[in-house]
């Protein structure tokens, strides 16, 4: 079978040959990308639980390299301004830069201790009068305007500003925000597609720069904020800055695209099941049900990188040392092997099993946030879907092999609802 989980044709609707491939295939290996490509659930569940035979780290490194066959020499000029930028020494970060996502054992379990200060369940659940408020002034516009832009609207600007407060950054500059993680994510993920670099690589350099100053700040003017936390020595062994400015770009963009994702993904799937609207409507207490069907069919996370760090085997095929693969959670979370009639939304479904926030020490940092903020927004927002519906041509998903959701969900208003 002729597939590569990095190619754009596959972006809209992946799921029927995903399911070839979990079918069909005993292993699939993408000739073309020298990637092997784990598409069942129990197979992705154990290469997430055995970080000791898979590396993050080589997996991140490999997939950093995807998108630099289209280097030209415009891109080479914006990488020497990237590195005098951000001030960052290219021989320390061989490879993939050591951050909580690519981190391999023993660097992990340190790191992790380190950032999990500002993710306790008591910090995270104090956020929600926040977040509850700045969702009702965002969605007061939908009552108004026409059409509504879900994403810009709502599902990309609460998330971002409630991170930017965390970290203790600029809220005013939430438009930077936006193109500075769009142009960091799409830098290394966006499909086949996109353009070379070099734009890209200007944001993320703003981004990483701007995040500096504020760390260099905080260092000299600590406040009560996730960056000070991180380099105070009085809660434990501080960050470097460069640790930390990975830690805030990861935060900033990775963080904030699950919600702005999961938001999206779940509004388009109620507004294409106007029984599936009523029920949760009616019923506000199965909304986190709903969000954990959502984000099991519509996995805001399409897959993750991995490396052989010896030989080994998975599903009966060799897999030689030094191996790239792709772990696709969209592929797993509907694998009918494991999860029964995976296709339905089941709100009685035991959520537990789904691999959408990952598996193992790489679960996801932010994913009690990302729950908290989502069930909030919908809690919100579904009194007033009802009489909407999507406007013609107005879901545009967005173009990225890493990532599944939307750039722009615009809602109008039924025309029977306008005319009643």
């Amino acid at each position: 079978m002729d597939f590569s989980p990095f190619d754009s044709r596959y972006f809209d609707d992946p799921y029927p040959l995903y399911k070839r491939l979990r079918d069909q295939d005993t292993l699939h290996y993408s000739q073309q990308d020298k990637v092997f490509c784990v598409t069942r659930y129990d197979e992705v569940r154990d290469v997430f639980k055995r970080p000791d035979l898979f590396s993050s780290r080589g997996g991140f490194a490999s997939l950093l390299m995807q998108s630099w066959d289209r280097v030209g020499p415009r891109d080479l000029i914006e990488m020497l301004r990237f590195l005098v930028r951000t001030r960052i020494n290219p021989l320390k970060f061989r490879g993939a830069p050591k951050s909580i996502i690519t981190a391999d054992p023993p660097d992990h379990a340190p790191l992790r201790q380190i950032v999990n200060r500002g993710f306790t369940a008591r910090r995270i659940a104090a956020w929600e009068s926040r977040i509850r408020e700045l969702s009702e002034g965002y969605i007061s516009g939908l009552a108004d305007s026409e059409p509504f832009d879900v994403v810009a609207e709502l599902a990309y600007p609460l998330p971002m500003m409630i991170i930017s407060e965390m970290l203790g950054v600029e809220t005013e500059r939430l438009a930077d925000f936006r193109r500075w993680s769009n142009g960091a994510i799409n830098l290394q993920t966006s499909g086949t597609r996109a353009p070379s670099p070099a734009a890209n690589l200007a944001n993320a350099g703003e981004l990483l720069q701007y995040v500096r100053s504020v760390v260099e700040r905080r260092r000299r003017e600590p406040c009560d904020d996730l960056i000070s936390v991180m380099i105070d020595p009085a809660h434990g062994e501080p960050l470097d800055t460069e640790a930390v400015m990975l830690f805030a770009l990861v935060l900033l963009v990775a963080g904030n695209e699950t919600t702005t994702n999961s938001v999206g993904n779940t509004v388009d799937m109620l507004l294409r099941n106007p029984a599936l609207l009523d029920t949760v409507a009616q019923n506000p207490s199965l909304i986190p049900a709903l969000i954990e069907e959502s984000v099991r069919l519509e996995s805001p996370l399409r897959l993750m990188p991995r490396q052989a760090v010896e030989d080994t085997m998975i599903r009966n095929t060799p897999i030689p040392k030094g191996s790239n693969l792709v772990v696709m959670i969209g592929s797993a979370n509907r694998d009918e092997r494991a999860i029964e009639n995976p296709e339905c939304v089941d709100l009685r479904r035991d959520t537990g099993r789904h691999l959408a926030f990952g598996f193992g020490i790489h679960f996801c940092l932010g994913a009690s946030l990302a729950r908290l903020e989502a069930r909030v927004i919908l809690e919100t927002l579904i009194p007033r879907l009802q009489g909407r519906e999507l406007r013609a041509g107005g879901g545009v998903r967005t173009d990225s092999y890493f990532t599944r959701g939307f750039d722009r969900l615009e809602l109008a208003r039924i025309a029977s609802a306008v005319a009643a």
